[in-house]
Parts: structure tokens; C-alpha cells; sequence
């Protein structure tokens, strides 16, 4: 019983992203094609903006993934003893 209650809200979960990532998706549409045409250097500087930021993205992942595995990501221990 449970696990079909479960099952129910996650298949109503999955209709109602869906359902906003359709009304989203319309949402852009609409607004691109009210706005006017962009020149060809706007469509550029665009273009290398995504670029930059996808690189930027990629490279603070890697970042992560990099202090992760080497350890710079561990709590401060000291082999002191605690004062009194």
C-alpha cells in the first residue's frame, strides 16, 4: 500500500516538472520571437559569453573534484592535546 502511494506521488511529481518545463519552454519561445533580430556582432559576443561561462562552470567542477580527491577538503586535526 505504501509503496503505491509512493509510486503515485512520484509519478505526480514527474507530470507537474513536466508540466512547468513545458509551460517554461513556451514561456521562451514566445518572448524570443516578440523580441526584434539581433545583429550578427551581438550574436557573437553571445556565443563566446556562453562559451566562457561554460568553461568556467567546467572548470570550478573540476576544482571541486580535484580538492576532493586530494584531500584539501578534510577537517583540521591536530595531534596536540586539548588545553586545560
Amino acid at each position: 500500500m505504501e509503496e503505491t502511494v509512493r509510486s503515485k506521488n512520484r509519478w505526480l511529481l514527474a507530470a507537474l516538472l513536466a508540466a512547468l518545463l513545458v509551460g517554461a519552454t513556451w514561456y521562451c519561445v514566445s518572448v524570443w520571437r516578440a523580441a526584434p533580430s539581433m545583429p550578427l556582432y551581438g550574436n557573437i559576443i553571445v556565443g563566446v559569453a556562453a562559451i566562457l561561462v561554460l568553461v568556467a562552470g567546467c572548470g570550478l567542477i573540476t576544482l571541486i573534484f580535484y580538492t576532493h580527491r586530494k584531500g584539501y577538503d578534510e577537517s583540521a586535526r591536530s595531534n596536540r592535546p586539548p588545553r586545560e
